[in-house]
């Protein structure tokens, strides 16, 4: 009996969900964001891709700058309040764990002039070899965003023009029943690229800027650092001022007439 009234309502289910299947409209099967990609054509979904890697390429970045700790030049003044005391490898120890640039750069700096037989021309060349290496690390995917904050535009009015060029050729075929409703469809339809165009490369240009702005401070602040290593000897090469001299009239009084 039970087994009879399970089956009796799985069948009452089914014929339910299947006349709600029959009575809904077949335009409201389509989503927005369907009819959105399907008025826009190919040229959406193009843009819709450079979008999604464009924010893919920015949160990769912002972790990243987060991560090594770009921006934060705090220690810089601890390592050289260090060096000026002669405390070489007190400051190396601190800088070696840092993940910074500034701190790549200045441990190099510091390695190599802790060691008094190197010379400096060779420490200088390590010295520009990891701040290269860490530039290309930071600088690494922002070309990609500059690229799509490029041609994203570019491809919003290429899929303006072969929209509006459609549109064109179905007011020709009509020839004088040109309907005013349908002509404006055909134009926003065919505006629509642009707009999408814009908005992808609107972001992606902002967080270009922003990013390359920011690769360019820390690589003033990996020159400034290592500088500041390299200049170390000049703190200690002021020495005592001597007294002066008499000057020519006093030596001339002294003399006798």
């Amino acid at each position: 009996m039970i087994s009879k009234f399970v089956s009796g309502f799985r069948f009452k289910l089914v014929a339910v969900a299947g006349c709600s299947v029959l009575a809904t409209p077949a335009h409201a099967a389509a989503s927005p964001l369907a009819q959105f990609f399907e008025a826009g054509g190919p040229i959406i979904v193009i843009l819709a891709v450079l979008a999604v890697v464009a924010l893919g390429v920015a949160i990769v970045k912002l972790v990243q700058f987060l991560r090594i700790g770009v921006g934060r030049h705090g220690f810089v003044a601890d390592v050289v309040s260090q060096l000026r005391v002669d405390h070489w490898k007190e400051a190396l120890e601190g800088l070696e764990p840092r993940p910074s640039p500034v701190a790549k750069v200045m441990a190099a700096a510091v390695r190599g002039k802790a060691d008094p037989l190197m010379d400096d021309t060779v420490v200088r060349e390590e010295v520009t070899r990891v701040a290269q290496a860490q530039l290309d690390a930071m600088e690494r995917g922002l070309a990609l965003l500059s690229l799509i904050a490029t041609i994203a535009p570019l491809l919003g009015l290429l899929g303006t023009v072969l929209g509006m060029i459609e549109a064109f050729q179905q007011m020709e075929g009509v020839g004088d029943r040109i309907e005013p409703a349908v002509l404006a469809g055909g134009i926003w339809e065919a505006l629509l690229t642009t707009a999408a165009g814009l908005s992808v490369a609107i972001p992606a240009a902002v967080f270009f800027t922003w990013l390359q702005r920011s690769v360019d401070v820390e690589a003033q602040r990996m020159e400034d650092a290592a500088t500041q290593v390299f200049t170390i000897p000049l703190y200690d090469a002021a020495a005592p001022v001597d007294s002066a001299a008499p000057a020519p009239k006093a030596e001339l009084a002294a003399q006798p007439a």
